[in-house]
């Protein structure tokens, strides 16, 4: 059962679940939205309504699972959302995590495990940065211009290893870490970490749940 439709107010859910906020964003909706329903505030900015709420509902509930995404979904709008998530990874969270992570080191002195960490966290964001170039260079134009012969491979596994590495970089810190650091500096480190992996994992839901269905359909005719 899908947590939100038309009538509730697009406030109260960002207020019960703040992690839409860039979800909200990539889809066309900036703050301010005042006490409008969602209906209300898609029919006003001219977005479907039953998109915006198929993507939302995705990325917040395990359990759900979008019904007539053919009918809902198209590769334009989908390839859309998934470029501005895209962007967002690269120009928010993980240079977030990188200047934080440096800060974290420059203060913490030679006695500790960071510089192993850190080693960890760069190889992975080597990979993910790898995986987002693939979409913006290949798999992307390609679904765009209606070449739609890609595997599941290629649209959503290098997200999930992304996704097991950032859990796992998570692990190391909370069960590994060793020796002298700046505790205000680790834990905003960790906190960006968790950010991105809790957005990565439920972005990895709208590809295996939309993007996936969308690419069968389009080549089974």
């Amino acid at each position: 059962m899908a947590l939100y439709n038309r009538e509730i107010k697009l406030s109260e859910a960002i207020m019960s679940h703040p992690s839409l906020l860039p979800v909200v964003d990539r889809l066309g909706i900036r703050l301010g939205v005042g006490d409008a329903t969602i209906g209300e505030v898609c029919d006003d900015r001219g977005i479907d309504p039953d998109f915006f709420l198929s993507v939302i509902n995705t990325f917040l509930d395990e359990e759900y699972f979008p019904v007539n995404a053919r009918g809902t979904f198209t590769i334009e709008k989908t390839v859309a959302y998934l470029r501005k998530t895209n962007a967002y990874y690269l120009r928010v969270q993980l240079p977030n995590i990188d200047r934080h992570f440096k800060s974290l080191i420059d203060r913490s002195g030679d006695d500790n495990n960071l510089d192993m960490l850190r080693t960890f966290y760069q190889d992975m964001r080597m990979q993910m940065t790898e995986s987002l170039r693939y979409d913006d260079e290949v798999l992307f134009p390609a679904l765009s211009s209606g070449r739609v012969e890609v595997s599941s491979e290629s649209a959503v596994a290098g997200y999930m290893e992304v996704e097991e590495k950032l859990h796992d970089l998570l692990y190391f810190f909370v069960e590994h870490l060793r020796g002298n650091y700046d505790a205000n500096l680790c834990t905003a480190v960790v906190s960006a970490v968790f950010s991105l992996e809790r957005d990565l994992c439920q972005n990895n839901r709208i590809r295996s749940r939309i993007l996936l269905p969308l690419i069968s359909g389009a080549t089974a005719f």
